[in-house]
């Protein structure tokens, strides 16, 4: 069991890196293109940033993420109900928490801002960053209970 949690999380990672590393190119190339005078500031670009720095300050929790999952995972092999049952529990937050990371950034699409007029742009970066501050909340909790699961 051990061995296959250490080979998913060798997966992910892999692929969490692959898939941040295409995501720079697009990104770094958009924010040079944001405006229509070239400039990287404005509403567009300013919002893209906030929403960037949440995932980006997320990812940097990502380790954690899969280090709880590893720890819970073996405390749950070791423990009885309702121990056990608390540890699943807990074990399903950092899955999902982990989930929604993965589900947010295969769905930005931040090279195609280009493309919209500004008040389009704006209400798509909107709506991200509503995804993302959920996701902040989400693996906040996730963390936090998994912190405390560990503890008992």
């Amino acid at each position: 069991m051990i061995c296959k949690i250490k080979l998913s999380i060798l997966c992910f990672l892999v692929g969490l890196l692959g898939s941040c590393q295409s995501k720079k190119q697009p990104d770094d190339h958009h924010h040079h293109m944001v405006s229509d005078s070239g400039q990287t500031t404005g509403p567009v670009a300013e919002l893209e940033k906030q929403v960037l720095a949440v995932h980006d300050s997320l990812m940097l929790q990502m380790n954690d993420l899969m280090r709880m999952q590893e720890e819970v995972s073996v405390k749950v092999e070791k423990s009885v109900t309702p121990s056990r049952e608390k540890g699943e529990q807990v074990l399903r937050q950092l899955k999902e928490a982990d989930e929604v990371m993965m589900d947010w950034m295969h769905q930005y699409k931040g090279d195609t801002l280009k493309q919209l007029d500004q008040e389009k742009a704006l209400d798509y970066l909107k709506i991200q960053q509503g995804k993302v501050s959920n996701l902040n909340r989400l693996m906040r909790r996730s963390l936090t209970d998994a912190e405390n699961y560990l503890k008992e």
